[in-house]
């Protein structure tokens, strides 16, 4: 085994046979890319608002999809993985299918619990405010195939395992704990405002290389950030420091450009060091 590829924390799966040499040959589990195309809390500017691509087929909320991807690289998105239903979570949505149905013969897996792909089916894709793209172009061809999925319990999706976490927010949302099949993941907390499930099952998680938590106002508005299901750094470092979360890396998002600066400033003078800031276009791996 190639020591540097231990090191790096690549696992072996099952070895192969190189044909030329027939010399055994091991490989090893490709880490998971995940791309930031958006991670405003507002559309404005150069901003841009949630969603992360993972492996290229996968993406995670969908605030942002056609800006950012090529047109030739949309048709390798087979999930989109929603945790509500508020427009800057979900608007990349529509361009997206749409796109879709004039390339061809490509579909996607709207994939949620069932209060979010209610409200989206009701509500979204209702034929008024858009198409319903569940039966175009037709019931048994359509561009999005619904898949429901439990809450609090794993659900594979082409080796990538999602479990929903119930938050709170002002809409039905849920936030998730992503594994690849190594194991190692990240969690998302999504839109939330002060909660307690979701900490307490990332006191249990293990192998969590990160956790991608919404701070979307400076301490000064508080009373603002928990009326509309927020939270501010103060509210973030409390609950690190309460569930004993000190260790991990914490990737803050969602903050409102306008008070981006002032959010940043806050976390610096803490002086932690776990905390650090999504940047729209990078690229994390596990």
């Amino acid at each position: 085994m190639c020591l540097a590829s231990w090191r790096s924390g690549a696992l072996p799966v099952v070895a192969r046979r190189e044909p030329l040499t027939c010399r055994r040959a091991i490989t090893y589990n490709q880490k998971m890319r995940v791309r930031i195309l958006g991670c405003s809390g507002n559309l404005v500017g150069r901003h841009r608002t949630t969603s992360f691509l993972l492996d290229d087929s996968f993406l995670l909320d969908a605030g942002t999809v056609t800006e950012a991807i090529r047109r030739r690289d949309l048709r390798k998105i087979k999930h989109v993985l929603i945790s509500h239903t508020h427009m800057d979570h979900v608007k990349g949505l529509f361009p997206l299918v749409d796109e879709l149905v004039m390339m061809g013969d490509y579909s996607v897996e709207l994939v949620s619990v069932g209060s979010v792909l209610d409200i989206i089916t009701n509500n979204l894709l209702n034929n008024l405010i858009w198409p319903d793209f569940t039966v175009i172009p037709s019931v048994s061809n359509a561009v999005i195939r619904l898949r429901e999925i439990p809450l609090g319990r794993p659900t594979i999706l082409d080796k990538i395992s999602v479990m929903p976490v119930l938050m709170t927010h002002t809409v039905y949302t849920v936030g998730f704990v992503i594994r690849q099949d190594d194991g190692w993941g990240f969690m998302f907390t999504a839109d939330t405002g002060p909660t307690r499930r979701f900490w307490e099952v990332a006191e249990g998680e293990k192998d969590i290389r990160f956790i991608i938590a919404d701070v979307s106002f400076p301490n000064r508005l508080a009373d603002l950030a928990t009326l509309s299901g927020h939270m501010t750094p103060a509210m973030l470092m409390e609950n690190i420091d309460a569930h004993d979360l000190g260790d991990r890396l914490f990737y803050v998002s969602h903050m409102k450009p306008v008070f981006a600066s002032e959010i940043i400033a806050e976390f610096e003078r803490s002086g932690r060091r776990n905390i650090r800031f999504l940047k729209q276009s990078e690229i994390l791996t596990l």
